[in-house]
């Protein structure tokens, strides 16, 4: 009998393959060379040796800057990211810095040298004499994790490929994750002997079915909601599968599950899976008739201070404007988007206020309705507000942002483009407009073509 892999298994996998990686001290990058499932794991693992219960002895550091071709604007933009470890937090539980500080670790104050050029030569300088400050630190060295690349980015190899001609001082390593699917990381042989390549044979999507199958799934069929969280797998893997017939008999099962389980919450929870399910599978006419039902049910519970209204309603909402969006009845989608910003506001789910406001505002570009437009994202800006900044820098909040200063520049004054400036630099930190330069922001401007005439 064969036993299915669990995640810790898979996670043990990894931390295996690093240490053996972790043995051979001829290398200076390595890379995760893996398939899509495997990145959580690959990251987490990452991320667990950046904290105190990381096994390894190098201490691990991480830069989530966005990869750019300009390789002097990245380098900025690295640059300007680890300026920031070391500016003062409102919320002293997220200084790490003074933390270290008040607990006695460091055997000397630390401040950046910023008279040095913006480049990762000194980041590597400074972080070494970073180093060198902390008590039992002098000699250990630092790994440096580039998370993986997306998919619209470009290739990296150069800018790698470039850092390995000019050197990396003892005691700095990096790390990257490349997508095998979708390579982004190709680096000239010539430098083959810096570089470690690491495959490890996970098991992800197996270890993540094993998880979801437990508390009934395979051994109490009689549970209902095991049964039904099973279900959503089997919907959800009828999606990847154009125009399968199963989808159609798989949604069915789930629906009627979703009615076994008792309760209108659970139904309409069926339908919100059903509407997303035809949403991926682009069958949008049956993605669009479960989704109306759900948004008409849920809002009956959200008018009973039913807490499961509200998710249901908003996500279900967000599915139907965009197919309204995507058949240019973009006077409709609005006017749900409105809806769901306005609802937000209630709830007080700023997250949700700064995007329904900002897919007002990209519909209004769209239209040619510039102002209002214009209106719509500085209200998605303030909705954005209310986050943490590190969400504003790697959320929509930077399409927004884009979008404003675009329209600004277009139909508005230098006096009022220097204000939103201001309010960038608070929100976002000195790099906003680097940040706002950044691969895949140019598209926040882009508007679709339209019919001759707008009715809807």
């Amino acid at each position: 009998m064969t036993t299915s892999p669990t995640i810790g298994q898979e996670f043990y996998k990894v931390r295996e393959t690093w240490a053996t990686a972790d043995s051979d001290h001829q290398w200076k990058l390595a890379i995760w060379q893996i398939q899509y499932a495997d990145v959580e794991i690959i990251d987490k693992f990452l991320e667990t040796e950046r904290t105190a219960i990381g096994v390894f002895k190098e201490i691990f550091f991480r830069f989530d800057s966005p990869y750019q071709e300009d390789h002097q604007a990245y380098e900025q933009a690295l640059w300007n990211e680890f300026l920031e470890w070391f500016e003062p937090l409102p919320r002293e539980e997220y200084d790490v810095y003074a933390a270290m500080k008040k607990d006695g670790l460091l055997k000397t104050d630390y401040h950046p040298d910023r008279s040095l050029p913006p480049t990762v030569q000194s980041i590597w300088k400074e972080l070494r004499r970073f180093m060198g400050c902390i008590r039992g630190l002098e000699d250990t060295g630092c790994c440096i994790y580039f998370p993986a690349l997306r998919p619209d980015q470009p290739d990296a190899g150069a800018w790698y490929a470039d850092v390995l001609k000019k050197g990396l001082p003892e005691g700095i390593r990096l790390v990257t994750i490349d997508i095998v699917a979708n390579s982004r990381i190709t680096i000239p042989k010539i430098f083959s002997n810096q570089v470690k390549v690491l495959q490890p044979s996970l098991q992800m999507v197996a270890a993540i079915n094993h998880e979801m199958d437990k508390g009934g799934g395979n051994s109490d069929t009689i549970s209902v909601d095991a049964r039904f969280r099973k279900q959503i797998r089997k919907v959800m893997d009828c999606t990847t599968q154009p125009d399968s017939p199963a989808l159609d008999q798989e949604v069915s099962v789930l629906l009627s599950l979703s009615k076994k389980m008792g309760g209108e919450p659970h139904e309409v929870a069926g339908m919100m899976i059903a509407a997303q399910a035809y949403f991926m599978a682009r069958e949008s006419d049956k993605s669009a008739g479960y989704a109306d039902k759900a948004i008409r049910l849920s809002r009956q519970l959200m008018d009973r201070n039913d807490p499961a209204g509200y998710p249901t309603w908003k996500s279900c909402v967000m599915i139907r404007a965009a197919i309204l969006a995507g058949r240019k009845k973009r006077k409709q989608a609005i006017a749900l988007y409105e809806a769901l910003a306005l609802e937000a506001v209630n709830k007080g789910d700023a997250f949700m206020i700064m995007e329904g406001y900002r897919l007002c505002g990209h519909l209004h570009y769209e239209l040619g309705q510039l102002n209002t437009a214009f209106e719509n994202l500085l209200l998605s800006m303030t909705g954005g507000s209310y986050l943490e900044r590190e969400v504003r820098r790697q959320s929509t909040f930077l399409h927004a942002a884009a979008m404003a200063v675009h329209l600004c520049e277009k139909i508005r004054g230098p006096e009022d483009l220097a204000i939103l400036e201001s309010n960038l630099q608070e929100l976002l930190g000195d790099d906003w407009h680097t940040l706002l330069q950044a691969e895949g922001m140019d598209k926040a401007t882009v508007r679709r073509k339209s019919t001759l005439f707008e009715f809807n």
